[in-house]
């Protein structure tokens, strides 16, 4: 059940304030929400409510279509590396599908802010790139272009079928440093990419502090991400292995600021609604879901601003 108050017993573990934190339930995990810092921090639930039954369920009708799937998700998934492994199919798809164009997008809004005159020659580091559309794009428009992924067939995959060099890199069991170093050289980069994953990142400030020296003198950091909201709890409750952490825009321009690197533009790349649209909570889902955002005013009271996840895109350059 979800406590409306701040618990006095329990510390932010982002900004380690205590007593600002509201522990928020969800289907497989439970978030603690910080009046202080804005950000969330999220921890797996041992056991789900229907973990059990759906496990039943599923070894007597999983192969119906659809109820298999449902079934699915109210039971326990593939974790950590072994969530990611899929990307490894996906290289063999000839449909990019929901990567399709994000090469062209990211190229156009830099274009537009004055901050890219083309691929060619520029050294691109991408974290966390997979499946590896982007730096294959990049990489044919004339970069040269390295990129990480966290499973390492994942990486084995990228570099077999995009010709990519790639390395294996977890946010917090690795030292981003060495890795480069070891597999990219000494050499830094023009432009740093991490889209969509420093929210598996529990160590902003370190992270920021490691990224800085591997960046030119005028190279840029660029950042896409979901910002902190209530909507990412609903929406993503049925997922295992999601974001650790939800961060806010201050969090992150404070300390690529104390790292030494300034803010230079921001982009607004749209939003979606929790159980509304084609992004949302699929349909079989949001009975489900819709009991917590019910059964707690911390959901069904809040802004509309927050029952939304929406996508940003902010750049730093090093100064």
């Amino acid at each position: 059940m979800t406590n409306l108050r701040p618990s006095p017993d329990t510390t932010c573990a982002i900004c380690g304030k205590a007593g600002s934190v509201r522990i928020v339930d969800t289907y497989k995990s439970i978030w603690h929400d910080c009046a202080e810092c804005g950000c969330y921090s999220r921890t797996q639930k041992n056991h789900y409510p229907h973990e059990a039954t759906a496990r039943v369920l599923r070894s007597m009708l999983g192969g119906v279509p659809k109820l298999g799937g449902f079934l699915k998700s109210l039971a326990r998934k593939e974790q950590g590396v072994d969530f990611y492994r899929y990307y490894s199919d996906q290289l063999t798809s000839p449909d990019r599908g929901p990567w399709e164009g994000q090469s062209d997008m990211v190229t156009a809004e830099l274009r537009r802010e004055g901050l890219l005159d083309g691929w060619q020659g520029k050294r691109v580091l991408e974290i966390s790139g997979e499946p590896g559309y982007f730096a294959f794009d990049l990489m044919q428009a004339g970069a040269d272009v390295l990129v990480s992924a966290f499973a390492d067939d994942v990486a084995r995959a990228m570099t077999d079928h995009l010709k990519l060099k790639t390395f294996t890199y977890d946010f917090n069991a690795d030292d981003i440093t060495s890795k480069v170093e070891t597999h990219g050289g000494v050499e830094p980069y023009d432009f740093i990419f991490i889209r969509f994953s420093i929210g598996f990142c529990l160590d902003v400030p370190t992270l920021m502090r490691k990224l800085s020296p591997l960046l030119k003198d005028g190279g840029l950091l660029y950042i896409s991400f979901s910002p902190a909201s209530r909507a990412v709890l609903l929406r993503w409750m049925f997922d295992d292995y999601t974001y650790l952490r939800q961060y806010t825009e201050e969090h992150l321009n404070t300390f690529a600021t104390k790292a030494g690197m300034a803010l230079q533009a921001r982009f607004d790349e749209g939003f979606f609604h929790w159980d509304q649209g084609p992004f949302s909570l699929h349909w079989s889902l949001r009975p489900v879901a819709r009991t917590y955002f019910k059964d707690s005013s911390y959901f069904s009271e809040a802004s509309e601003d927050d029952k939304v996840q929406r996508r940003v895109a902010l750049v730093y350059v090093k100064a």
